[in-house]
């Protein structure tokens, strides 16, 4: 049986997903569907294009994040902390991810800066 790509995701991270999805606005449901489809489209929806989904939203989660829709910023922290290095084969597809959703961010006008709050 093949692992789900969120498998390694901690439960606790997946229930706070779960969490900020459900208490979020439609247009940031669709910002944040909209950068995950671009991800994809570059990444591959194969096994590691799923693992590369999973651990940028358990990042975002673990870092405080309360929007989903901050998923492009975490494609940056992904890069700045070596993840091309161990995505090797994807590395080319990350860069070029990046720069798609990043210009995604800017045509919608979406903040740099992660949407967290003081309170959970």
């Amino acid at each position: 049986m093949k692992k789900s790509p969120f498998s390694k995701v901690p439960l606790d991270v997946k229930r706070e997903m779960i969490k900020i999805w459900k208490s979020m606005n439609e247009v940031d449901k669709e910002h944040f569907t909209n950068q995950v489809a671009l991800a994809l489209s570059t990444w591959g929806n194969d096994q590691k294009g799923l693992e590369l989904i999973a651990i940028v939203l358990q990042k975002l989660i673990e870092d405080g994040s309360r929007n989903l829709a901050d998923f492009g910023i975490y494609i940056n922290w992904f890069i700045k902390e070596g993840g091309l290095k161990i995505y090797t084969s994807k590395s080319r597809d990350i860069r070029k991810a990046n720069i798609l959703i990043e210009s995604y961010r800017l045509k919608y006008d979406l903040p740099s800066e992660p949407s967290k709050s003081l309170f959970k």
